[in-house]
């Protein structure tokens, strides 16, 4: 069988969640695409590292805790440039 393997179309391991602090983002580089983790209370999340805003770097952002401190609501990742939260 012939055919072009898609690289960006597998799953691949970004980090250990042992090393990461569930209380701040991280940033990490996966075949050249920038990424921030996050965990929102609930489970772990990844997106692009870059607030569709300015594209400042969500990993430099902020944890933000929901307003009722819920525990069954999810916190969200604060872009440090104007405080966009996703």
């Amino acid at each position: 069988a012939t055919g072009h393997f898609a690289w960006a179309a597998q799953w691949y391991p970004v980090a250990v969640v042992a090393d990461l602090d569930p209380k701040a983002p991280y940033g990490v580089t996966v075949l050249g695409e920038d990424l921030a983790l996050w965990y929102d209370g609930l489970s772990w999340a990844c997106v692009a590292d870059r607030c569709p805003h300015r594209l400042a770097p969500l990993s430099e952002g902020r944890i933000e805790q929901p307003a009722n401190s819920s525990r069954d609501r999810a916190a969200r990742l604060q872009c440090a440039y104007h405080g966009w939260e996703f």
